[in-house]
């Protein structure tokens, strides 16, 4: 067959249904226990020497920390997750402690009452404690401004693997191997050197131009069924990445527990990138195999890396995520006087992994199905546009041309008849497009809005809180579960159509 592979139309819509992230509460919800708030907030500016992204030059203004509760550099909650069969008693015994010490690291008011899927707490010092080897920066994990001048078809080209000639069928679109890389990247907003360093280390096709068997099959290393193609094995492995390292950032992390009975828990100064590559890591291997993977000898993944690109710490940008940043002053993105109904609180910015970053709304135009809305979406705020296709507009807000710098806002599933094309510079109010059912997975018609800063998916309930024309959104802890408030109002997500429930409306 040769390097060139063309994804079936079934494959595709597959990777439709599953893969890319979409605004149904249908879709698996599974989620660590704790409050999605608790994402550190990124910095308002970033300094560079130079055009080679290593260059650019760290800030003397400290950050807020990469571990722990905000602001207390404490260590991540982390959780065990309640089994059939499971008592008190037999927790304790796996974990080494003491009843006693469950009841009060969880303030249990009945001992003899537990329920499957319950988050348990499991004090830290009777769990063995994973490795805490600094892997990456966290500018080098996200598609932040280390990215700025990184031409990954270039790099690809230079490697000369598998990789640079590969072709799939994505969505009606016949896209290469690095064309890939870079929609994966843009989408999930994670770094194409991570992605690269990953798809390397699983199967060789950055370096090697006839990877056989397995490698080519399961590029990626998720042998289940449906995942075959690059495009959705890629997909994949970037939401598990951004699950550990927004997990991390706020959400909690489960303890890992391994076939041979065993646990792990995270190490408490671990930084988001690392207890990012050490989650997904964990997601098909032993224990052994996993502290080799996350370790820094032969091996690892932190080897590949080095060998790709170097020492990671020539792209840090320290601190990526400043203390002194504001959120920008942003209004309802739809017309003054119209009224829209919320229907989703804090989820996914693009697929599960991510922060909590999405809220959705929808027009007060009654059942549309999947037909494109007649009111407008609106600019939250003035900006550059830098992205129009597929259901998404990018909105530039400090207007530098590049989605890896400053706030960007995320409009998803809008129409393509009159959606705002790019390089329109556009004030507050401005139309930006129709809600649709278009990009990524929608089961009808909506607006799904959400932020970015730094190539950071920002919590919308978190330290940076998500504020628009005043109504200050809340996650109740689930995804598409919340409230806004606003002057003592309060308004509660639902897939509902009732002013007085989840009504919203721009004064």
């Amino acid at each position: 067959m040769g390097k060139i592979k063309y994804l079936s139309l079934v494959v595709v819509a597959v990777w439709i249904v599953v893969a890319i992230n979409g605004c149904s509460r249908q879709q698996d919800r599974t989620r660590i226990a704790g409050t999605p708030g608790g994402e550190p907030v990124a910095p308002t500016t970033v300094g560079s020497t130079g055009t080679d992204p290593g260059t650019h030059e760290s800030t003397a203004v400290a950050g807020l920390a990469n571990v722990g509760a905000m602001p207390a550099p404490e260590a991540r909650p982390q959780a065990y997750v309640v089994q059939a069969g499971d008592t008190l008693s037999t927790i304790a015994a796996r974990f080494d402690c003491t009843v006693q010490d469950l009841i009060q690291a969880n303030q249990i008011a009945n001992p003899n009452l537990l329920s499957i899927g319950q988050q348990l707490e499991i004090p830290s010092t009777f769990v063995e404690v994973g490795p805490d080897i600094y892997l990456l920066p966290n500018s080098e994990f996200v598609n932040g401004p280390a990215y700025v001048n990184f031409d990954t078809g270039a790099f690809c080209a230079r490697q000369g693997g598998y990789l640079v000639d590969y072709q799939e069928n994505v969505d009606g679109t016949i896209l290469s191997g690095p064309e890939i890389v870079n929609l994966v990247a843009h989408h999930y907003s994670l770094g194409p050197r991570l992605l690269l360093a990953v798809i390397e280390h699983a199967s060789g096709w950055v370096s090697n131009p006839s990877p056989s068997g397995a490698a080519v099959q399961a590029p990626l290393g998720n042998r289940g069924g449906g995942w075959g193609s690059f495009h959705v094995q890629l997909a994949w492995a970037a939401d598990k990445l951004n699950e550990g390292y927004y997990n991390w950032r706020g959400r909690g992390m489960n303890l890992q527990l391994w076939s041979d009975g065993t646990a792990t828990r995270y190490a408490p100064t671990l930084n988001a990138a690392t207890a990012g590559l050490q989650y997904f890591y964990s997601l098909n291997s032993t224990k052994d195999q996993w502290e080799t993977l996350v370790g820094e000898t032969a091996g690892s993944f932190v080897e590949t890396y080095r060998q790709l690109f170097g020492d990671p710490a020539q792209y840090a940008i320290e601190p990526l995520i400043r203390a002194d940043v504001t959120p920008p002053t942003l209004t309802l993105p739809w017309s003054k006087g119209e009224l829209w109904f919320y229907t989703g609180g804090p989820h996914g910015g693009w697929n599960d992994g991510s922060a909590w970053a999405a809220i959705d709304a929808v027009p007060d135009e009654g059942y549309l199905g999947c037909q494109a809305a007649s009111a407008w979406a609106t600019a939250a705020a003035p900006g550059l546009v830098i992205y129009s296709q597929d259901g998404e507009v990018l909105i530039d807000l400090d207007q530098d041309g590049h989605e890896e710098t400053g706030w960007v806002l995320f409009y998803l599933h809008l129409a393509s008849q009159g959606r705002v094309p790019v390089g329109t510079t556009l004030k507050q109010g401005d139309p930006v497009g129709h809600p649709s059912c278009e990009g990524g997975f929608s089961e009808s018609t909506h607006l799904h809005f959400a932020r970015r800063y730094n190539g950071e998916w920002i919590a919308a309930d978190g330290p940076l809180p998500l504020i628009l024309s005043g109504w200050q959104f809340y996650s109740s802890g689930s995804p598409y579960d919340g409230t806004a408030s606003r002057s003592g109002q309060e308004r509660t997500a639902c897939e509902c159509r009732d002013a007085g429930i989840n009504g919203l409306t721009v004064d």
